[in-house]
């Protein structure tokens, strides 16, 4: 995708080049160029932003999950009690 935008900005460096003045060629590489094609990549690059805030949400939910399930505190029960069969 990128190297369409490329392409894109080349043709108009030349166009803009072309133009009688310097003004009329800034305006042109500007108007026809760097505002539409940044509106365009912008609106394009929208669901890739929404999935890297989804992941990041998930990364951080997974980084708080365990603290949230751990065992309670308070006494401990032994694994092995003692045998008191005596």
């Amino acid at each position: 995708m990128y190297i369409v935008a490329i392409a894109w900005l080349y043709v108009l460096l030349l166009i803009s080049i072309m133009q009688p003045t310097v003004f009329r060629g800034i305006v042109t590489f500007v108007g026809a160029g760097l505002l539409p094609l940044g509106l365009l990549l912008y609106l394009l690059g929208t669901p890739r932003r929404r999935r890297d805030l989804a992941a990041r949400v998930e990364a951080t939910e997974a980084t708080e999950a365990p603290e949230a399930t751990e065992a309670p505190s308070g006494p401990s029960v032994p694994l092995n009690p003692p045998d008191r069969s005596k």
